[in-house]
């Protein structure tokens, strides 16, 4: 009987000790789970901004294509207009005024620039 009761203290103190880690467990848990959550709101944030910084990258991609077509774009036009005026100086056409216009209006914006 003696024996018994030995065994049944042991088994209450280890319960016991087993309750106590248990609960130092669940309030480890507990205390974790805001840094855990806050973690987790980082990550995804980091995440957004890898997507805003790679769209910031392509859309300034297309710009720089965009400012090379404008540039290919502005050459020509100058071309056409010395090619139209040279015309009408060999022809002996008279020149439009709108003609002379455009070409100082581009070369007043090639000259700002």
């Amino acid at each position: 009987m003696e024996k018994l009761q030995i065994i049944l203290l042991f088994m209450q103190a280890f319960l016991a000790f087993c309750n106590i880690c248990i609960m130092l467990f669940a309030f480890k848990t507990f205390l974790s789970k805001p840094h855990d959550t806050l973690e987790s709101r980082v990550a995804a944030l980091e995440q957004k901004q890898k997507e805003h910084d790679q769209s910031l990258l392509q859309g300034n991609d297309r710009f720089r294509s965009q400012e090379k077509t404008n540039e290919v774009l502005i050459h020509s036009t100058l071309a056409l207009i010395e090619f139209e005026i040279q015309y009408c100086l060999i022809e002996k056409k008279p020149m439009t005024n709108d003609l002379q216009k455009a070409k100082e209006d581009l070369n007043r914006y090639l000259a700002t620039k």
